[in-house]
């Protein structure tokens, strides 16, 4: 090889050995940028598991021991149940009848944590009622500490909205504390619908009613054969009509709608149902007429003639078939027909009932109408949110 050509050897060995030094610096620096990017997505991953694990630090610091007051109650309903458990012959014998455990009875049986450890720094007092409703037995945890929490009532709920004297509200009429007026705040969410407060009773049990009427829930009264009106007419006795077997069948879960949970009945007490009779023009609105006949103990019925009065404002509202009962009246549904529990005391075959236009009319018990039934909250049911307002409506624990 002459020294021209070894010169070009060189020259080409020196130009192929600096690309490959190029080459390899490009790729450590390749290198070094992807490590630096992957020190930062790791810093990044534990800069947010360190802030995570100071939040819960904190949450714990500020939080630690205290649990949440409804959780106390159910801890001291739970604790109450496997009590009785064993103490069963402390349990109330008699229908009605109610007896009590303290928290701190459930927390010597060593069946619940003390109320001074579940609620740190807090000085708390709790009980659990136990009362015998319909041979089965409910469990009602009260728990207070002082101005921070108490379990309230849902009729105390209701009464905190004070008593009025004019305008919609709640009045106290007849012992009892009736809501009255077109905007009242007297909506109770049920399980499976809405129903709305129409008293307060004189024991602080509350009547309520389906604040509407279901499709499947429309019914004759009664359509037996009236030998006094030579046709299928029926009768205005409660006790042995359509009517009642049909409220019947609603309330044991019989009918093609379910208005009531097993949750929801556990909330309700059994009640007399008024079922006496007025005429046309009587202008009692106490439910003393009604009241001259009583069917007791029962879990299910229907409004009176005087209770759909006492809700209507107007002054002119007197005998019961005034149509100006309509007026100022939030028990008027338009457009819809509802059988109340009154009959006429002047016909056999005739009840009283809503019409559409919101005042109470006569017709056969044989007619047809819609069913809006009521159901009696027991006074030891607890409310768990809501102001009664129709959006936000009382939630029962």
């Amino acid at each position: 090889m002459n020294e021209k050509n070894k010169g070009k050897e060189v020259i080409a060995n020196a130009t192929s050995g600096n690309n490959t030094n190029i080459k390899n610096n490009s790729n450590n620096k390749d290198h070094k940028d992807m490590r630096k990017k992957l020190m930062r997505v790791m810093l990044i991953v534990v800069g947010v598991l360190v802030l995570f694990l100071v939040v819960l630090l904190l949450i714990a610091i500020i939080g630690g021991g205290k649990m949440d007051y409804e959780d106390i109650e159910q801890e001291m309903k739970d604790a109450a149940i496997e009590y009785y458990k064993v103490q069963k012959g402390l349990l109330p014998e008699e229908e009605g009848e109610t007896v009590t455990v303290r928290a701190r009875t459930l927390a010597n049986a060593e069946l619940m944590k003390p109320l001074d450890e579940l609620r740190e720094g807090e000085n708390c007092s709790g009980r659990v009622e136990v009362r015998k409703i319909n041979d089965n037995y409910v469990y009602t945890p009260y728990l207070e500490c002082g101005d921070n929490y108490v379990t309230k009532e849902l009729y105390k709920a209701v009464l905190e909205q004070g008593i009025v004297t004019s305008g919609s509200g709640l009045y106290d009429m007849n012992g009892e504390k009736v809501y009255r007026g077109e905007d009242v705040n007297n909506y109770v969410k049920l399980d499976n619908g809405v129903f709305r407060i129409v008293k307060v009773t004189s024991d602080n049990k509350l009547l309520l009613i389906k604040s509407d009427t279901d499709s499947n829930f429309s019914n004759s009264y009664d359509d037996r054969y009236n030998p006094a009106k030579s046709f299928n007419s029926g009768f205005n006795d409660y006790r042995v009509s359509r009517i009642y077997e049909f409220l019947q069948d609603l309330y044991n879960g019989k009918s093609d709608t379910i208005i009531l949970s097993e949750n929801d009945k556990e909330k309700l007490v059994n009640f007399n149902l008024c079922i006496g009779k007025r005429s046309p023009t009587d202008t009692d609105k106490t439910n003393a007429l009604e009241c001259s006949d009583i069917l007791e103990n029962q879990m299910i019925g229907l409004l009176t003639a005087s209770d759909y009065m006492n809700a209507s404002l107007d002054a002119t509202c007197n005998a019961t078939t005034d149509r100006t009962c309509q007026n100022y009246n939030y028990l008027k549904l338009s457009g819809v027909d509802w059988w109340l529990i009154t009959g006429n005391s002047l016909n056999n075959s005739e009840v009283f009932s809503v019409r559409s236009g919101g005042y109470i009319d006569e017709y056969n018990a044989s007619s047809t109408k819609k069913v809006r039934p009521t159901i009696m909250i027991n006074n030891n049911i607890m409310i768990r949110s809501g102001n009664g307002s129709e959006s936000n409506p009382f939630i029962l624990k």
